[in-house]
């Protein structure tokens, strides 16, 4: 039984593993560290799925934060070493892009880049072969060394190496880096107050642990929203680092005023995520109010269509309040922003201190787009972005109402048009090379040189970005 405890816990990680091959090599190392520790006597079997669940995380959590061997080499050039938790090209999604991004700008300005992987990669198989439709992450890979660190691998780290990581299980294995270098700090790639995905609970310690321990992190934030939220709950103070970018959006010409005006049918879409690790979308939430404000007559008076996009686990169609809604399939960027062009009024929630990145893709469509509020995004700070944003009171009803609202703006196409821009930089290049505060490794400093203007081509056709609200700007 006791042995069962250790198993069932190992399939936690398991199941997330892709590939045959890398699964029992999971299965090895979660068995090893299992193993140096034993759990009481067998529960009852009513007690047992608990039981289960709890020597589960202990272990999870244990292997998480287990210790990491380090050898310094002396005398090695110094460069990035960026730790990511897995190499899968089906979790490449928006946080993985904006990273794989950076290191692609660090790259053009000549960093070396290390990648270490915390989970096991296929035995001979070239990573960067693994992303062949996806020339951001090959290019990266294809420069970079990549490394598996595994149970009980040895990480090589010179004194001079700058420690990146994405997220705060890789944190946890850059602080004890970081320790073993001798450093004041190590970087942390923030892209959400992570706490905001568990309950409170133990995961949610150990994330929020990262900000007080030592070495301490530095920053590189998504948005100076999601800054501002860190400084304010203190996981950010005097001594650190904190370097802000506003996320690249490219431009795309809107559709014409004649084709908007000409439309017979509108179409509502919203963005919805029904995966646990996406609640802070409101899923249910946009359901609910979707519903709420067909029955009050929003959609009256004109035949309207109903979308969502961002996940494909809904089915091909479904229907709520007595509409059809149809699930748009995942597809690459470009043709998910051409596609956003087709909508007239469209809803995209967040609870989050990061104010997401698809309702500014939305209101830059020429998109009516409902949007939540909170304290710290209020009604006049989304205003003040885009007039093509309808921000509503955060209650099921004030969401519908808001909804209403939008729908009935759509037929003022001049308005639309003319509102479609926010102040997010039009590439990754001009998003990075822009942004605020301060990063004093020597390695990071290369960040804030321009680079040569022959190795920097911008699309002709870039639109010049809206004016940052002055509560937005980076301190």
């Amino acid at each position: 039984m006791r042995f069962g405890y250790k198993v069932r816990a190992g399939l936690h990680m398991i199941r997330l593993t892709p590939g045959w091959r890398a699964r029992l090599a999971t299965l090895h190392q979660l068995l090893r560290v299992a193993c140096a520790a034993s759990p009481p006597p067998a529960a009852r079997p009513d007690d047992d799925r608990v039981a289960t669940q709890a020597w589960a995380d202990f272990h999870l959590l244990s292997f998480v934060n287990r210790p990491v061997n380090v050898r310094l080499v002396p005398d090695r050039a110094p460069r990035l070493v960026a730790i990511l938790p897995e190499l899968n090209p089906s979790v490449i999604f928006g946080g993985y892009i904006a990273f794989f991004q950076f290191l692609a700008f660090l790259q053009r300005r000549g960093v070396p880049v290390e990648v270490l992987v915390l989970k096991p990669l296929a035995r001979g198989e070239d990573p960067a072969a693994m992303f062949v439709s996806n020339p951001l992450v090959r290019d990266v890979l294809a420069q970079a060394t990549v490394l598996a660190m595994g149970v009980g691998r040895t990480v090589r780290i010179g004194a001079g190496d700058a420690v990146l990581c994405y997220n705060w299980t890789t944190a946890l294995v850059a602080a004890k880096i970081a320790t073993a270098q001798g450093a004041a700090a190590f970087t942390y790639f923030v892209q959400e107050d992570e706490r905001v995905f568990y309950p409170n609970d133990s995961h949610r310690f150990l994330a929020e642990s990262i900000f007080h321990g030592h070495p301490r992190p530095n920053l590189i934030c998504n948005s100076a929203k999601l800054a501002e939220a860190l400084r304010r709950d203190g996981l950010s103070g005097p001594a650190t680092e904190v370097a802000v970018f506003e996320q690249g959006i490219p431009d795309l010409p809107p559709p014409s005023r004649g084709e908007l005006a000409a439309r017979e049918v509108r179409r509502f879409v919203f963005y919805g995520r029904p995966e646990d690790h996406a609640r802070r979308n409101l899923m249910t939430i946009a359901l609910m109010a979707l519903a709420r404000a067909v029955q009050d007559g929003a959609f009256a008076g004109a035949p309207w269509e109903f979308y969502m996009l961002g996940s494909s686990r809904m089915g091909a169609q479904f229907s709520v309040g007595g509409v059809t809604v149809t699930a748009l399939p995942n597809t690459n960027y470009d043709a998910y922003r051409a596609g956003l062009l087709r909508f007239d009024a469209g809803m995209a929630l967040m609870s989050a201190p990061h104010p997401s990145v698809p309702p500014f893709e939305m209101v830059r469509s020429a998109i009516v787009t409902v949007v939540n509020t909170l304290p710290a995004r209020p009604p006049d700070w989304y205003r003040a972005v885009s007039a093509n944003f309808e921000p509503a009171d955060p209650t099921v009803e004030g969401l519908a109402r808001a909804i209403a609202r939008a729908t009935a703006r759509v037929g003022d196409v001049d308005a639309r048009l003319a509102a479609a821009r926010t102040y997010h930089p039009a590439d990754w290049e001009d998003a990075f090379a822009a942004m605020a505060g301060k990063l004093s490794h020597p390695l990071f400093a290369a960040a804030l040189m321009p680079l040569p203007a022959a190795r920097h081509q911008t699309d002709a056709r870039k639109r010049p970005a809206r004016a940052r609200p002055e509560s937005d700007r980076a301190r």
